[in-house]
């Protein structure tokens, strides 16, 4: 719900006018900067525990092989118009039309997947929560920890496992995403809607087994319609060959090759509550108001809003 109908809510229920938006604004914000704090205080104290011993080979098609899931998505809101600029008032640069907020799935030891982000101040990355919770959950764990992330592909995300795991993570290209890029590039390339329809059954044919060298190969002997995107396609798929699987042989052992539950909890975090219909938010207020949705799905929403106990 909006601010403007909680507090609609709010004064339908108890027959009067407790709070306005703008105060609801406010104590959103309020809550952030605690939540900010504390993320900035983890990092810190999780700075000087040891670093666990990471598997550098995870065997992704044994069932009975242990693995540790890591999921990751960024969703982008529309981003509030600035105010017009006045008279004598230094030229402001270009605003975002959207902002983006990236959030990681974690697993821990209980098999309980914890909800990350990094602060609203900025103090704090997303990658650097994510190390300060790799080395408190999983810091003393024997043997090696196994990493397998799911992802879209995203040079952030990338970016962010590469700073939390080096080497050591086992990478898998979401099928849903790389399904979805060969359809849209192909809808350019094809005359036709059949030809397209062809084209994408038997790319994605080899590619459900991890073929790509044999998908390459027939996307390079097409003649297509729009050059420049059977190129974009080609260099995509070239510069995930590493990440894309035999997603058959895997889907075989019951283990996930989608990042279904990633894209629930982007929807849970900022979807639900931000992407309404004539909806438009500031970077800050967007980010703070997410950090609250984490902390409710994180078991934490109780403790932010009850008092300290006086000692």
């Amino acid at each position: 719900m909006s601010y403007d109908t909680v507090v609609s809510v709010v004064e339908r229920t108890t027959g009067s006018l407790l709070v306005c938006s703008q105060t609801l604004c406010h104590w959103v914000q309020d809550k952030a900067a605690l939540l900010d704090a504390a993320l900035i205080a983890e990092v810190a104290a999780a700075s000087v525990l040891p670093a666990p011993a990471l598997a550098e080979v995870v065997d992704i098609y044994d069932p009975q092989a242990k693995e540790v899931l890591v999921f990751c998505d960024g969703i982008g809101v529309k981003a509030q118009k600035p105010t017009h600029e006045k008279a004598g008032e230094p030229r402001r640069e270009k605003p975002d039309k959207r902002y983006e907020t990236d959030v990681m799935l974690f697993e821990g030891q209980d098999a309980r997947f914890r909800y990350l982000s990094g602060s609203t101040d900025k103090q704090v990355g997303l990658a650097d929560v994510a190390g300060a919770y790799l080395r408190t959950e999983w810091g003393e764990h024997s043997p090696p920890v196994p990493i397998v992330a799911l992802t879209d592909g995203a040079k952030k995300i990338r970016q962010d496992l590469a700073t939390v795991f080096g080497c050591c993570v086992t990478v898998i290209l979401d099928w849903y995403h790389l399904a979805k890029r060969v359809y849209e590039h192909l809808s350019m390339c094809a005359h036709s809607r059949a030809e397209r329809e062809e084209w994408e059954h038997t790319i994605l044919g080899f590619l459900w087994q991890g073929q790509v060298s044999e998908a390459l190969s027939f996307l390079l002997g097409v003649s297509a319609r729009n050059g420049k995107a059977l190129a974009e396609l080609i260099g995509y798929l070239e510069k995930h060959t590493s990440e894309i699987i035999d997603y058959g042989r895997r889907k075989a052992t019951g283990k996930p090759i989608g990042s279904g539950r990633m894209e629930k909890a982007v929807d849970q975090v900022i979807g639900i509550r931000q992407k309404k219909k004539g909806m438009s938010w500031s970077k800050q207020g967007s980010h703070a108001l997410a950090l609250l949705k984490i902390a409710e799905l994180n078991g934490q929403w109780h403790k932010l809003w009850t008092p300290p106990v006086a000692a």
